[in-house]
């Protein structure tokens, strides 16, 4: 009787296929390789900084300020921080900060106006702010067409006052406005000299509110509006006249 032997089943030529670990292994390995050459490498390093909108303040202050400058790793730039950083600058009301991979910065500020300038007693001109600030640090080149505050002295509360009073003001009034001095005697009240030839007095308090109506003497002659409980107006002729 003759036995049935089973087939024999060669198992040569059989791998097994890698495991998924060796895979995801490789890949993380040269991945990590080739973020740390990159880090390593020029590419990563900022070459271009752009600065615009700023006037007031420059560039070297701006980047001073923000603590950036040309060579320092791209992922090491913090936006919202230097955005944060830079809205502290007296001069600065917002920034907006923008990274372009692999190696550029764009900052753009956008500066506080100056309503009005401080003349100092070396005659200087520096930059008032509409919240009464004196940028005593930047002295004005060209006298803008803004109000000059001359006889005051820095630290002057009412100073201060009228300025906040004057930037409520529309700026067609406030162009009209030349100087702007204090009054001997009359701690609550201003002086204020137009272009049109008229000496303004009015009260610090209610500055933006009574300057309201002097458009309506813009036509008149050269002369004194006192713009105080009553309204009245003395044209020059007739004060020599009674003098």
């Amino acid at each position: 009787m003759v036995e049935r032997v089973p087939p024999f089943r060669s198992r040569v030529g059989k791998k097994r296929s890698p495991a998924p670990w060796m895979f995801a292994f490789i890949f993380l390995f040269f991945t990590g390789m080739f973020i740390v050459l990159f880090l390593r490498s020029p590419l990563s390093k900022i070459e271009r900084i752009d600065i615009v909108g700023n006037h007031l303040v420059s560039s070297g202050e701006i980047l001073h300020k923000a603590k950036i400058f040309k060579g320092i790793s791209y992922f090491g730039v913090n936006r919202e921080h230097i955005e944060k950083s830079l809205e502290t600058m007296p001069e600065i009301k917002n920034a907006t900060v923008t990274t372009t991979f692999p190696n550029q910065i764009y900052i753009q500020v956008q500066e506080k106006t100056p309503v009005a300038m401080f003349r100092s007693s070396y005659q200087e001109l520096f930059p008032i702010l509409s919240d009464g600030t004196i940028l005593l640090n930047r002295t004005a080149s060209v006298e803008a067409s803004v109000p000059v505050f001359e006889g005051w002295k820095p630290s002057n509360s009412t100073l201060r006052q009228a300025v906040l009073q004057l930037a409520k003001l529309p700026g067609s009034i406030r162009r009209e406005c030349e100087t702007v001095r204090p009054v001997s005697g009359q701690a609550d009240q201003v002086e204020i000299d137009s272009k049109r030839k008229h000496r303004i007095f009015v009260r610090v308090r209610n500055l933006s509110e009574m300057m309201l109506y002097y458009p309506s003497f813009y036509k008149h002659p050269s002369g004194t509006l006192f713009l105080l409980e009553s309204v009245w107006f003395i044209p020059d002729h007739k004060a020599k006249e009674g003098a």
